[in-house]
C-alpha cells in the first residue's frame, strides 16, 4: 500500500472516531433532555441526597426516590426489594465521597449537570492524549487510535467516570519517577472502581514503587476516612455489601475472565477464577521482574489493562483504561499498537447500543489488546523505557 494510501485511511479513521466523539455526547445530552436513564441518573441522584444532608445513600428507597425525582419518572431499568414490594432503582456502587464530589453538577437541573460532567470528562481525555503525547513521549496516531477507540468513547454517552480516571491514570504514570507520591495519589483516584486497580500493587511491589505505594495508601485512607465522616460506618458498610452483591449479580455479563466462567458455571466459578488468575499475575510479575523493574510506566499500565482482564466487573465504558498501555507500547511497536486500537473500535462496534455484544467477543478484544502492551514489557530488551521528546509534536503522524 502506498504512503498516500495509508495517509488516506489514516484520516478517514481519525475523521470516523471523532464522529464518533460528536455522536457519542449528542446521544447522551438528547437521552437525557428526553428523560432518559443513564450511568450518571444513579451518580447524581447520591450527590442530590447527599447536598440535602441525607447520608442514606445505599437505601434503595431514598435513592429511588432522588433518582425519580430527577428524571420525573422511575428509571426504566433496574429493580430493589423493599418490605413493600419492589422498585425500580439504580443502586449507588461507588464511595461515598464520590456523591460529595459530584454534588455540585448533581444539584443543578439533570441536563445541565450531565452536560458539564461530559464536557469535563471531553476536557480530561485531550489533557490525557496531551500528557501522553507530550512528556511520555508516545507516538501520535496509535495514541489517538487508542484514546478515542469506540467503546471507551461510549463513556461519555453514559455519563460514566472513564475519561477522569484515565486522565488519574496518566498522571500518576507522568509522576512515576520524579514525584513518586504525588503518583500513587493519582492512582488512589481509580479506587473509585477498584476493578482498575486491584493488581497494580503487585507491579508496584516488584518494581519496589514503595513511595507510589505510600501515595496510594495516603489516599485509599483519605478515601476511606472522607467517606467514614460523610456518612458514618453503617453507610459504609451497606456500600460494601451493594457492590459486592451487584458484583456478583452482574459478574456473567461483563467481558473478564471471571465474568466468563460464572456464565458457564455459576458466581462460585468466577470467583475461583479470578482468584487462579491473580495467583498466575503475580508469579509472573516475579519471573519477569527485571522486565517491570526496566519499564516502570508500562508495567502500572499494562497491570490495569490485566485487572480489568481478571475483573468480575468490567464493562464497555472500562476499556478507556487500556488506552495508555497502548499507547506505551507504541513507543517501540506503533503498528501493532495501531492494529489492536482500531481492532478494539471494530469489535465494538456492534455494542453502540450498549450492552447489545456478546460478552465472550468483548472478553477476546480486551484480552488481545492487553497482549500488545504485555508482549513489549515481557520482550524488552531491559533498556530503560524511550526517553520522551523534549517538545513532542500533536501532528497526526506514525
Amino acid at each position: 500500500m502506498s504512503r498516500r494510501s495509508r495517509r488516506l485511511l489514516a484520516t478517514a479513521a481519525v475523521g470516523l472516531l471523532l464522529g464518533n466523539v460528536v455522536a457519542a455526547v449528542t446521544r447522551g445530552i438528547w437521552n437525557m433532555a428526553a428523560g432518559g436513564a443513564n450511568d450518571w441518573v444513579v451518580f447524581a441522584a447520591a450527590g442530590r441526597l447527599l447536598a440535602k444532608g441525607s447520608r442514606c445513600l445505599y437505601c434503595a428507597s431514598q435513592l429511588a426516590a432522588s433518582e425519580t425525582n430527577l428524571l420525573g419518572h422511575p428509571v426504566p431499568w433496574g429493580t430493589g426489594t423493599l418490605a413493600s414490594g419492589t422498585v425500580n432503582y439504580l443502586p449507588f456502587l461507588n464511595p461515598p465521597s464520590v456523591a460529595f464530589v459530584i454534588a455540585p453538577l448533581a444539584v443543578l437541573p439533570a441536563t445541565l449537570g450531565f452536560a458539564l460532567f461530559v464536557a469535563l470528562s471531553m476536557a480530561a481525555i485531550a489533557v490525557a492524549y496531551r500528557v501522553l503525547t507530550g512528556p511520555l513521549g508516545c507516538p501520535p496516531l496509535p495514541t489517538f487510535f487508542a484514546v478515542f477507540a469506540v467503546p471507551g468513547i461510549l463513556s461519555l454517552a453514559l455519563g460514566q467516570w472513564a475519561a477522569i480516571l484515565t486522565l488519574a491514570l496518566v498522571l500518576a504514570l507522568w509522576a512515576l519517577r520524579p514525584r513518586p507520591i504525588l503518583a500513587g495519589l493519582a492512582l488512589s483516584v481509580l479506587l473509585i472502581k477498584p476493578q482498575y486497580l486491584w493488581l497494580v500493587p503487585v507491579a508496584l511491589v516488584v518494581t519496589r514503587k514503595w513511595r507510589v505505594l505510600l501515595g496510594l495508601a495516603i489516599g485509599a485512607a483519605v478515601i476511606a476516612f472522607s467517606s467514614l465522616a460523610l456518612v458514618g460506618p453503617g453507610e459504609v458498610h451497606a456500600w460494601i455489601s451493594v457492590s459486592l452483591t451487584a458484583g456478583g449479580e452482574q459478574m456473567a455479563a461483563t467481558f473478564g475472565l471471571p465474568g466468563l466462567a460464572a456464565g458457564a458455571f455459576g458466581t462460585d466459578a468466577g470467583y475461583i477464577t479470578m482468584g487462579a488468575a491473580a495467583a498466575l499475575a503475580v508469579g509472573a510479575a516475579l519471573r519477569w521482574r527485571r522486565e517491570l523493574r526496566a519499564r516502570p510506566e508500562l508495567a502500572v499500565a499494562t497491570f490495569v489493562c490485566l485487572s480489568l482482564v481478571l475483573s468480575p466487573h468490567v464493562l464497555v465504558q472500562d476499556c478507556l483504561l487500556l488506552a495508555p498501555a497502548v499507547a506505551l507500547a507504541a513507543r517501540t511497536r506503533p503498528r501493532l499498537a495501531v492494529a489492536v486500537a482500531l481492532l478494539l473500535s471494530v469489535a465494538f462496534l456492534g455494542d453502540l447500543g450498549v450492552g447489545t455484544i456478546d460478552a465472550r467477543i468483548g472478553f477476546l478484544a480486551v484480552a488481545i489488546v492487553t497482549l500488545v502492551p504485555l508482549m513489549a514489557l515481557v520482550r524488552g530488551d531491559l533498556s530503560p523505557d524511550p526517553p520522551a521528546p523534549a517538545a513532542a509534536s500533536l501532528a497526526l503522524t506514525t
